[in-house]
């Protein structure tokens, strides 16, 4: 009996480790005979992708997902019951991108949906990082058709923003507004789209352009004339109190037109949008678009750049100042030949405007005068942002009076008093 006992337990972990394998396995085969495929392809969304990087390359589709589900949920099975996703939280993003193998995570929303496998485990993905550049425009007005003439293509702006990728950006030599001309001859005038194109003339996508269209106005006719003309600035608004325009200057000081013959013969100049200085009490420096007639339009970018000088207005303006001695003694009178003067000071209009008359006063140093009339200057302190231009009169007469010593009065004579007895 021992010797039966001895044989069961001899090597008992061993025997359970069999048994616990073979449930294992057990269960597998259960499991697999039991699992079914969906042969339907669920997109491979990016997650946690770093801020200012861009996807060089799409991630592709998850297909043949083995998942376990009841009987009644099976028949229900599509691809929206499967979410797949990459995380590309720990991919480094270096210009021209670097591709990084990147573990692939399918669940199912519905708990009933037990997913088991799926097919590509990882996918690799590639990010760059986003950069901005401005890029000029260009206008590609195609083929004129045969016995049309057209003018020099007018945009409104020549110069846009691309966004994107660093190696695809890198790659951009213009942005392109692509317009066809039509054979009635009608002129083009309306927003082109504009197309990020390489040296070789070839689309980079995708990129953001921003605008990403431009107004471009191109005439078409028979016969089309050009001409050189001045640019004038449209200056509108009022300046502040106490300021004028010192000049206007424009670069470009010429624009080159293009239009009819009627049209361009009949024009001497073309102004500027209107550059409004209202309140304005410094200078002005603005890029404002010249502003053509109907049927007229400008060769290049159509805008210029305008400089409005701007100054204050100086002047001069007169105040009564009253008359201040300075040095008097105490033991002395003095009397003027004047109360007060007229100053006349010089300045901006502004600063003229500031000064308080009430707080004005001219000074007339007595100090050291002897008694009789003397003829003393009479100075004056300009008020600050001011200058003293005149002093009228610039002198004045102060005549200086030794008050007289008073004659002492005689002591009067006490009267008798009353109970006093006159004597006999």
């Amino acid at each position: 009996m021992s010797r039966v006992l001895s044989l069961l337990v001899r090597n008992w972990p061993l025997r359970l480790g069999a048994i616990a394998l073979s449930l294992v396995l057990y269960a597998g085969l259960v499991v697999a005979q039991n699992a079914r495929v969906w042969p339907g392809q669920v997109p491979i969304t990016p997650i946690h992708q770093p801020p200012g990087t861009f996807l060089l390359n799409g991630l592709g589709d998850v297909t043949s997902i083995r998942y376990l589900a009841p009987v009644d949920v099976q028949s229900q099975v599509t691809n929206a019951s499967f979410i797949a996703t990459a995380d590309l939280s720990g991919v480094g993003s270096y210009p021209g991108g670097a591709p990084v193998s990147v573990p692939v995570t399918v669940v199912a929303p519905d708990k009933r949906i037990q997913v088991l496998g799926w097919t590509p485990p990882t996918v690799v993905a590639t990010l760059d990082p986003v950069i901005t550049r401005d890029i000029p425009v260009r206008v590609d007005r195609g083929t004129v058709p045969a016995g049309l003439t057209a003018g020099e293509p007018s945009v409104d702006r020549t110069t846009v923003t691309a966004r994107g990728a660093s190696s695809l950006v890198g790659q951009i030599s213009a942005a392109v507004a692509r317009v066809s001309i039509d054979a009635s001859g009608i002129n083009v005038d309306g927003n082109v789209d504009l197309v990020a194109v390489d040296d070789k003339g070839d689309a980079v996508a995708p990129v953001n352009l921003e605008p990403a269209t431009v107004h471009v106005k191109i005439l078409v006719g028979q016969q089309l004339s050009s001409r050189t003309v001045a640019i004038v600035p449209a200056v509108t608004g009022t300046l502040a109190e106490g300021y004028a325009v010192r000049d206007v200057q424009v670069d470009p000081l010429t624009a080159t037109v293009s239009g009819t013959q009627a049209v361009i013969g009949a024009l001497d100049s073309i102004a500027t949008a209107p550059i409004d200085v209202t309140n304005r009490t410094t200078d002005l420096t603005a890029t404002v678009a010249l502003d053509p007639p109907d049927n007229v339009t400008i060769d290049g970018s159509g805008q210029v750049r305008v400089r409005v000088r701007v100054i204050a207005e100086s002047g001069s303006r007169s105040f009564g100042a009253g008359l201040q001695l300075a040095g008097t003694r105490s033991d002395l009178t003095y009397r003027l030949s004047v109360p007060d003067v007229l100053v006349t000071l010089g300045g901006t209009q502004a600063a003229l405007a500031a000064v308080d008359p009430a707080s004005l006063a001219a000074i007339a140093d007595v100090g050291g005068l002897d008694a009789g009339a003397s003829s003393v200057l009479v100075r004056f302190q300009a008020p600050p942002g001011t200058t003293l231009v005149a002093i009228t009169p610039a002198r004045v007469t102060v005549t200086v009076v030794v008050p007289a010593t008073p004659t002492p009065s005689p002591s009067p004579t006490p009267a008798p008093s009353p109970s006093e007895s006159p004597a006999i």
